[in-house]
């Protein structure tokens, strides 16, 4: 029996559905997506992973304690932060400005020109005032060693805090005496505390009644002391630099060249100056003691 319909035409057949508007079919995967494993999606109420966490930036000021030089090639994200502190060894007064640490044979001839300066103008005073003598008046002598050593205490400690940051005989030498912290002028309690150090409590025991016969070995042994510190010092720092916290330095390149000079011309001041200077000034005495002498003969 055909399946025809009344008239004659054969039957449709029915049309396959439409997909819903809101699903889309399926993207055809294409060779390249075919290769690469797709997760699939967590199932509703999973909890997501957390995203990894971006380190925070360190803030101004703080340094991480974390060593540096590692293979890391810096300090590890979750190192703590502790304030900046200052190298002790590496001072910013070695590398700025074009300065090095001056030698200790260069610091040894500036400093005996201070003392040759400063000893001069204690023997004007003191003959001038007639303290030479044997029959001196003690209160005098005890009043102008005071004044003296505060002379000495102004001129070091004045000097080494003004904008010239050196004493006369540094001067002479191009030194200067900075903060070694901060290669700045040296503060005034610093410098109090290097002048104690240097001279300045040697000075002051000589106004003590019955120790003057031991000052002189007492310099003596204390200078060779400095003299030790600073020579055995990566910086040249003595004690009295150590203690004050600073660091003596010169222009670059360095070197001892002027210091052999001034050296050489300290020697025949003192040597061949000096001693023509006073034949001059006590020439009557030695001629009255000559003639004294001749007499008696």
């Amino acid at each position: 029996m055909s399946s025809q319909t009344p008239g004659g035409e054969p039957p449709h057949e029915p049309a396959p559905p439409e997909p819903a508007p809101h699903e889309s079919a399926p993207p055809e995967p294409d060779a390249e997506t075919a290769r690469v494993p797709v997760e699939p999606s967590p199932p509703p109420g999973t909890p997501q992973a957390s995203p990894p966490e971006v380190p925070a930036a360190p803030t101004p000021g703080l340094i991480s304690a974390q060593p540096t030089g590692s293979l890391g090639g810096g300090p590890q994200p979750d190192a703590p932060l502790v304030p900046w502190v200052v190298p002790t060894r590496a001072t910013a007064a070695a590398v700025s400005e074009g300065l090095v640490i001056a030698g200790t044979f260069t610091r040894l001839v500036a400093y005996a020109a201070d003392l040759l300066l400063l000893g001069a103008l204690g023997v004007a005073v003191d003959g001038a005032l007639g303290l030479f003598e044997v029959g001196r008046d003690e209160n005098l002598a005890l009043l102008v060693g005071g004044v003296l050593v505060g002379v000495d205490f102004l001129y070091f400690v004045g000097f080494w805090t003004s904008g010239l940051r050196a004493t006369l005989g540094m001067r002479m030498l191009r030194l200067s005496v900075l903060d070694a912290a901060t290669a700045k002028t040296v503060s005034v309690n610093d410098a109090l505390l290097r002048w104690l150090a240097l001279s300045g409590a040697v000075a002051i025991l000589t106004l003590v009644p019955g120790l003057s016969g031991y000052i002189g070995l007492l310099s003596l042994i204390w200078l060779v002391v400095l003299l030790g510190t600073t020579a055995l010092n990566p910086l040249h720092q003595g004690l009295h630099d150590r203690w004050a916290r600073t660091v003596v330095v010169q222009p670059a390149p360095g070197g001892s060249g002027l210091a052999f000079a001034t050296c050489l011309i300290m020697a025949v001041f003192v040597f061949v100056v000096l001693p023509i200077v006073a034949l001059f000034m006590v020439g009557d005495q030695v001629s009255q003691i000559l003639s004294q002498i001749g007499t008696s003969i």
